[in-house]
């Protein structure tokens, strides 16, 4: 039965095999074949990445921002990875406005069997055993109403619709779940 784990080294073969059938870490961001082709070669480096993340991020616009603290977790069953969920303890003011503070995403040949809902679930439990927030913000782009499906399935409340920061003309919604 798949469940909620560290993300860890028995899961990176199956990890690789997802980048490499199109799953994306970033809805912003493609996976290019270089970084795939390091990720594969140096797994552990990349788990500490993952794990203990750096205290900086390059932004979609370039830039260098503050990395957020954040928690992520992988959806597996046995060793075969399924997908990823990842929780930001804190909001900044461009996290308020698009991203929120619980981001997920199931590896292609895993879509459409229920996991984001389960996995969104997961964290919402998490959340609640292991940080102080009680309510969580979660935003969803217009063109993904799957997603759209998941976050309402799973208590969330609609805010408003907003613009999306990077991408002209994309808009999105902004939810709140209540823990």
């Amino acid at each position: 039965m798949p469940r909620l784990a560290a993300p860890a080294l028995a899961h990176m073969p199956s990890f690789v095999a997802a980048l490499k059938e199109g799953y994306r870490r970033d809805s912003l961001r493609a996976e290019d074949p270089g970084a795939i082709a390091q990720i594969e070669r140096e797994p552990q480096w990349f788990l500490r990445q993952v794990n203990t993340p750096p205290a900086h991020v390059v932004l979609p616009d370039g830039t260098l921002g503050e990395r957020v603290l954040e928690t992520q977790l992988w959806y597996v069953e046995g060793d075969e990875f399924l997908g990823s969920v990842s929780v930001r303890h804190t909001l900044n003011e461009l996290l308020e406005r698009w991203g929120g503070h619980i981001g997920y995403a199931v590896r292609p040949s895993a879509q459409g069997c229920g996991y984001a809902s389960t996995m969104l679930a997961g964290m919402l439990d998490h959340v609640r055993a292991n940080l102080p927030l009680d309510r969580v913000m979660l935003t969803v782009n217009l063109k993904n109403p799957a997603s759209i499906r998941v976050i309402e399935k799973n208590g969330g409340v609609l805010i408003d619709e907003v613009d999306h920061p990077w991408v002209e003309g994309d808009r999105g919604r902004r939810y709140w779940i209540a823990l």
